[in-house]
């Protein structure tokens, strides 16, 4: 009996050291790290998330690196946010019909966020319908098999401000994108490899425009100086111009705004005298107008002009400078039934 007992310790002793070696490999080895992250990201965000596209954030880090995730809706209407490193990812699937409710929780288009960056949002490139602020970034892909877009964005900081870190992001988007669209059976065109996004200056310039405010008349009454504008290759979601002055206090005065699928969608309201938005496919009020057009399936593009509280536009500008912009934009996007305010 003892001579078993022998036997045993020294099969035991061995094998006992050979998987306490083999724990501590996995918890300290980059390999063993990668895996955990691999593990962890099997069921974060349900899956959604990209192994090596987030990890160029999150350096395969678990804490902090995957904050937390959260999820709601179902079928067509659905969608999961989640954290990766410090921005914050929202994939969803929207209807084409559906409309913003600001009050509802969590409501899909009620979390697309406005801005924050002060540089005027550009296409991503790569062939994506995307945009990007260099801290939001956006990716939409219009399903052929459903009346439904999905789309990916990512909120970042000011630290992430730069061409280096926003081609990052926009790889995590787009890779993101591809993984809902298998998983959320979203048949839709796919772009290629994000390039890099340079940080051109969008800084006021006199002269004429060449870019999103090419073709956009100025006000007879010599009040606009300059414009701010960014290149226009009919990819972005979201395009911006502004007309400012600086005779007075170097303000801006007018601000155009294209958006498309699930962004024009957000800043669309219903007719029941929801106040906040923009409602119908044409229309004014004191201070803007706003236009629509046709974009193949998805949701009609939404063209708006609104003057700031330094503007005193003609009577009549705000009209003859939309129609002027989104017949542009429209032609750029490929959308068609432009309806402009009467």
């Amino acid at each position: 009996m003892r001579t078993m007992r022998r036997i045993a310790l020294y099969v035991a002793l061995p094998l006992v050291l050979l998987l306490s070696a083999g724990y501590s490999w996995y918890r300290m080895s980059d390999t063993g790290k990668r895996w955990r992250y691999e593990d962890r990201l099997a069921t974060y965000c349900e899956g959604l998330i990209p192994a090596a596209e987030s990890a160029a954030l999150t350096s395969y880090s678990i804490d902090p690196g995957l904050p937390g995730d959260r999820t709601g809706g179902a079928d067509d209407n659905r969608w999961d946010e989640c954290g990766v490193a410090d921005t914050r990812l929202l994939v969803a699937l929207i209807p084409h019909d559906a409309v913003r409710n600001r009050r509802i929780s969590g409501e899909p288009l009620s979390m697309l966020r406005d801005g924050s960056s002060d540089h005027l949002p550009v296409a991503v490139g790569g062939g994506w319908q995307g945009h990007t602020d260099f801290r939001d970034t956006g990716i939409v892909l219009n399903c052929t098999n459903r009346p439904a877009s999905l789309v990916v964005t990512v909120s970042a900081d000011e630290s992430h401000e730069n061409a280096e870190e926003t081609r990052r992001i926009a790889r995590l988007a787009t890779a993101t994108a591809e993984r809902a669209a298998e998983r959320w059976s979203c048949d839709a065109p796919h772009g290629s490899r994000v390039p890099t996004v340079p940080v051109r200056p969008d800084s006021p310039v006199p002269g004429n425009a060449t870019g999103t405010c090419a073709g956009v008349p100025v006000p007879g009454d010599d009040s606009v100086d300059w414009h701010r504008e960014t290149t226009a290759p009919g990819t972005a979601l979201l395009e911006t111009c502004a007309l400012g002055e600086t005779k007075a206090r170097d303000e801006e005065l007018y601000w155009f705004g294209a958006a498309f699928g699930p962004y024009a969608q957000r800043l669309r309201t219903s007719d029941d005298g929801d106040s906040g938005g923009y409602r119908g496919d044409a229309g004014t009020d004191r201070h803007s107008a706003w236009a629509s057009a046709a974009c193949g399936k998805g949701p009609r593009a939404l063209f708006t002009v609104n003057d700031t509280e330094y503007a005193a536009p003609p009577r009549g500008y705000l009209r003859t400078a939309l129609r002027a912009f989104a017949e542009r934009a429209a032609q750029r996007h490929g959308c068609t039934d432009l309806k402009l305010p009467s």
